[in-house]
């Protein structure tokens, strides 16, 4: 975003049509030539270590985006002689990407293997996903935002998000790769949750590994199970990320504006300090109702239409909402509220300051 006098330039957003049933060579070609367009992509230089970030898929999911998109993107950051490497960070859930053990297994399982990408896997957030560091913003729900360790260490950071619908959010696309997917599980935590963790006494085996690990000592030993004094608790999330058992829940009963909001509030965070060192493609292809952690073989909701690049993540999601629209006639209101309104992280990503909505289209 781009001051001219009294006027606020508009973002640029590059797009290219695909087709159905392309190939994921080409598909890498289409996203790098995406990425080439962007004056910053110029900008990488020798020694800077350049994050990709992307989502590798739950176990049994298809429609992620497909590694040779990272070797020919890879291959390309190298030539700069740069260092280019891949970045995720570990679920809220629990599952089998809720630790970076398990979660870079799952990234081997669908081709994500040095071998076949020439970079390596980095997790953000630490072995257990509860690796995370303060960054001061002035949103409307947070004055700090604590997102993914690593993220801070930067020169570069490239965004490869694959656009599905979601079940909170409306649409998961670049917002939401940033915001959610580069924060730790406190950060994940504070962005779902409207109340603090409690323990499940049934499923509680008083192993003690949450007391060790919870940093203001709010965990004690009850009669049958550990407690948590709400007085003392700050929702860090240390507690659910150690926790073998599935013995600690919370309430995921927040409305999706304030989670959107929040979400957008953590990619502020995230990518705080990297103006023009932040770039983005969104992969209309493959799109399902569901996001990738969930989408296994769930059929999809459109065809294939192509692919966006920016460094604007506002304007790259609004772009991506309004071509669907058009071109499909599809909008991303998910029915959990009567209607979910993907656009409210627009809005508030627009007002913070992490992008805008106005942008021109470039097809190219």
């Amino acid at each position: 975003m781009k001051s001219n006098g009294n006027s606020i330039q508009k973002a640029k957003v590059f797009f290219k049509k695909t087709k159905t049933g392309e190939t994921a060579k080409q598909i890498a070609v289409d996203n790098l030539e995406l990425l080439a367009k962007l004056d910053a992509f110029e900008t990488i230089k020798n020694d800077d270590f350049v994050a990709i970030k992307m989502h590798f898929g739950d176990n049994g999911n298809i429609g992620h985006i497909k590694p040779e998109a990272v070797k020919a993107l890879g291959d390309a950051i190298k030539a700069k002689k740069a260092r280019p490497f891949l970045v995720e960070t570990s679920t809220l859930y629990v599952g089998e990407r809720s630790n970076a053990y398990d979660h870079i297994n799952i990234a081997y399982k669908h081709g994500f293997t040095f071998e076949n990408t020439g970079v390596p896997i980095i997790m953000a957030d630490g072995l257990m996903g509860s690796s995370q560091s303060p960054v001061k913003i002035n949103g409307k729900h947070y004055k700090e935002v604590f997102v993914a360790s690593d993220a801070l260490h930067y020169d570069f950071l490239i965004c490869l998000n694959h656009v599905t619908g979601h079940i909170i959010t409306g649409i998961g696309a670049a917002i939401k790769n940033i915001g959610m997917g580069l924060t730790a599980r406190g950060g994940k935590l504070s962005q779902h949750s409207g109340v603090l963790p409690s323990i499940v006494e049934k499923k509680c085996i008083k192993c003690g590994r949450c007391v060790g690990f919870c940093p203001v000592n709010a965990i004690n030993e009850a009669e049958k199970a550990y407690h948590i004094d709400a007085t003392k608790c700050i929702g860090c999330g240390e507690c659910i990320s150690i926790c073998k058992n599935d013995a600690v829940k919370f309430s995921w009963k927040q409305s999706s504006r304030i989670v959107q909001e929040k979400m957008a509030e953590h990619a502020l965070g995230v990518v705080s300090g990297k103006k023009d060192r932040l770039l983005l493609t969104s992969h209309i292809i493959h799109v399902t109702k569901e996001c990738d952690c969930m989408a296994k073989d769930e059929k999809c909701v459109i065809k294939d239409t192509g692919i966006l690049a920016s460094c604007d993540p506002v304007a790259l999601d609004k772009a991506t909402i309004d071509i669907v629209n058009r071109l499909h006639s599809y909008t991303f209101n998910y029915e959990n509220e009567n209607p979910l309104n993907p656009l409210h992280q627009l809005e508030h990503g627009q007002k913070i300051g992490l992008g805008v909505m106005d942008y021109e289209l470039i097809e190219i």
